[in-house]
């Protein structure tokens, strides 16, 4: 007999074919460090999808008659995590770039981001990483719910969607300007959602909209956003345009007070969305019920946003 969600008596995924879905599509091998089945379970078929995780939304997902939780964040404590930043040094090989000439630019202040997040994991104290300690894990057991998260292959699906978005408005003009790829950034629902339902309006952080953009890379999908040292990489080697989600405070400081190239910025939400929603999509396929909350953004909530966007340049939407 079929259940409500359409799925028939013991046709529910388990979470290893969760984390399965999730690293094929980002076409990689195996699940990265920074994600983690944290409570195994089977025959699930209700599931919610969410940014961050808390003892909250988990009580939250019970009283719902939610069969598993996937936070997208890494979760519990994930020791080495730290050690997916690394990809850093791989990345700007898809770009043409030396990794030998990365690890020995920006090489140590990256190894020093690992060893402190390693060191981060070992004191696990909450206000350092809220919901990385095992809090999360021993409710979600307590509760009877399965709970995972899935990290790096929704980024690297999110930072595919993002450099095809370059390199498209790059190749139908190759003399696109700063705010032509703004313009084609709001092209994706993704950042219109975020900016008109979340308030986070994608940014041209540093550079002016009518200069030329050309090359550009959106530097995603290695745990975290880039320092500002990766991104002078980048800027000193020939591609003067870089996308990210975000930067933290001081690294944007430092980079606007010494510009040697342009900067555009996704905002979380939306950047990390762009992987979410084939990710999201492929569950619904194999007919599971997929609710998005906290920042997790679901397009198909948002039918209005689909509309073609508003044509011209401009860093807002």
């Amino acid at each position: 007999m079929a259940k409500g969600n359409g799925l028939p008596d013991g046709a529910g995924v388990t979470t290893d074919e969760l984390m399965d879905i999730a690293t094929k599509l980002a076409g990689l091998d195996e699940a990265p460090l920074d994600s983690g089945i944290h409570v195994p379970g089977a025959n699930i078929r209700r599931v919610i999808f969410a940014l961050d995780v808390n003892v909250g939304l988990l009580v939250l997902a019970k009283q719902l008659g939610y069969d598993a939780v996937i936070g997208h964040h890494p979760c519990a404590t994930l020791l080495d995590q730290g050690e997916v930043y690394r990809e850093h040094y791989h990345l700007v090989t898809r770009f043409g770039l030396s990794e030998t000439d990365a690890r020995a630019e920006f090489g140590p202040s990256l190894e020093r981001t690992v060893r402190r997040l390693r060191n981060r994991r070992i004191r696990s104290i909450y206000y350092e990483s809220p919901n990385q300690t095992f809090l999360e894990v021993d409710a979600a057991r307590m509760l009877g719910l399965a709970f995972l998260n899935i990290h790096n292959a929704c980024d690297e699906l999110g930072r595919q969607v993002g450099q095809q978005q370059l390199d498209a408005a790059l190749a139908a003009r190759p003399d696109a300007t700063l705010g032509d790829l703004v313009a084609a950034m709001y092209e994706l629902p993704e950042t219109r959602i975020a900016a008109r339902h979340y308030q986070i309006p994608l940014e041209l952080a540093i550079g002016d909209p009518a200069a030329p953009a050309g090359r550009a890379a959106f530097v995603h999908g290695c745990l975290s956003a880039p320092e500002h040292d990766i991104v002078r990489f980048y800027w000193r080697h020939g591609i003067p345009t870089v996308m990210a989600l975000h930067a933290a405070f001081e690294d944007l400081e430092r980079l606007k007070q010494a510009p040697e190239g342009n900067l555009i910025l996704t905002g979380h939400y939306a950047g990390d969305s762009y992987g979410f929603t084939p990710f999201v999509r492929a569950l619904r396929a194999r007919g599971l019920e997929v609710k998005c909350m906290g920042g997790a953004i679901d397009v198909d909530e948002f039918p209005a946003e689909l509309q073609p966007a508003g044509a011209g340049a401009s860093s807002r939407p």
